[in-house]
């Protein structure tokens, strides 16, 4: 019994450590409010809520925002990318991710090798306005930064969350270090809606305003994500990336998003030319039992060694 269990025991922990970014997409295990999702939200984003949030910069200073989908890849606007800008040194362009204050000594920065953008998208009416941007060096999942699920299908949500990057104070809008992350609870409303809102609204599109009986007022931040859950539910999904809007989320004014499911398969087919696909589960599984079962399988089987031991012992005297 003994010889059986000290290999599996050593096989099972060896295979959690060789693999630590196997994670599931659209999970927030370092937030603690993640079980119960509370009505009354602080609008300042708490440790580890949005750990797919990254700011995109130039020259390390915040140009949009941005989310991380796969540990190669971020997805963003394309109109954070001008024709001007795709001309100066990729460089000078890096990512920002883990943190939701620029000041947080948990700040991680990483270079981006390529910027993406959607062939379709023209900047006079912002329509397929979505880039990705391929990282020079893979994310390392931790708590704090973890891939957002993409919603491959249009739905009804419950809950939806938009989040931008403000500043502490109005006249400091370049300094960096003052910059933090804020969020406001949206209500997405129907495409029929919107149109009689919006002229020559694009199919592509997803409408969305401040939710009734909510806190929160966001400017919109280019490239940030709308991310929605099921009530009851912990796992978050992506459904738009903001593009435009004047003071989103205000009723009348709705904040113009990309629809994320309309563009699943250009994603995939775009991620797949770098061998980096992206999967739409956007979680990296494999044969094995999910990673979060290996601590009690790891407790069990650790019991049974125990009892062998002393078992043995006892027989011995």
């Amino acid at each position: 019994m003994l010889q059986l269990l000290i290999p599996l025991l050593m096989a099972f922990k060896g295979y959690a450590q060789e693999e630590p970014d196997k994670v599931q997409c659209g999970h927030r295990p370092a937030f603690s409010n993640s079980s119960s999702l509370q009505f009354r939200e602080l609008l300042e984003v708490q440790e580890g809520e949005f750990p797919w949030q990254v700011s995109i910069q130039i020259s390390q200073k915040h140009l949009c925002g941005g989310s991380i989908i796969h540990r190669w890849w971020i997805l963003t606007a394309a109109h954070c990318f001008p024709r001007t800008l795709l001309e100066m040194a990729l460089g000078n362009v890096s990512v920002v991710m883990g943190t939701r204050r620029f000041s947080d000594v948990r700040l991680e920065r990483k270079q981006v090798k390529k910027i993406i953008i959607h062939k379709d998208y023209k900047p006079s009416h912002l329509d397929s306005d979505l880039s990705l941007l391929l990282l020079a060096t893979p994310v390392q999942f931790t708590n704090f930064k973890m891939p957002i699920c993409l919603q491959k299908k249009e739905r009804i949500w419950d809950r939806c969350w938009m989040t931008e990057w403000v500043t502490a104070y109005e006249h400091d809008r370049h300094d960096n270090l003052n910059m933090y992350l804020q969020k406001m609870r949206v209500l997405q409303i129907s495409w029929r809606e919107c149109s009689k809102r919006v002229d020559q609204l694009s199919r592509n599109m997803v409408c969305a305003w401040k939710e009734p009986g909510t806190k929160g007022n966001c400017q919109g931040d280019s490239g940030a994500p709308m991310v929605c859950t099921i009530r009851g539910t912990q796992r978050l999904f992506q459904v738009g990336v903001f593009s435009w809007g004047i003071r989103s989320g205000f009723r009348g004014r709705p904040g113009m998003f990309v629809s994320v499911a309309q563009f699943i398969p250009w994603i995939q087919e775009e991620t797949e030319k770098e061998r980096n696909a992206y999967t739409i589960s956007g979680a990296w599984r494999s044969s094995l039992p999910h990673v979060p079962q290996y601590p009690l399988l790891l407790g069990l089987l650790s019991q049974m060694l125990l009892v062998t031991i002393f078992t043995g012992d006892k027989s011995n005297h």
